[in-house]
């Protein structure tokens, strides 16, 4: 289950760095880690998942109007939707 809570994606309670993802999952546990891509795809297909470009957290923005979107942790407008 994908969830985004403090800034940072997590995928079943582990936080998704590159390291836990590229690393572990890819080369370890590769069923998991193309179980990992679908749901983290189907997620950012129903849910609007932006990124801040000042400090790089990750958040779920539920208004439908980015005009209203700033970064929960620097307050920037600064963002990529992804």
């Amino acid at each position: 289950m994908i969830e985004y809570k403090n800034g940072k994606e997590y995928w079943n309670g582990k936080e998704c760095t590159g390291n836990f993802v590229y690393r572990t999952l890819a080369d370890m546990f590769p069923g998991d880690y193309e179980r990992y891509r679908k749901e983290s795809m189907e997620f950012k297909e129903k849910h609007t998942v932006l990124h801040c470009s000042l400090c790089h957290d990750k958040w779920v923005h539920d208004d439908t109007d980015l005009s209203t979107a700033q970064c929960p942790s620097c307050k920037s407008r600064e963002f990529q939707k992804l």
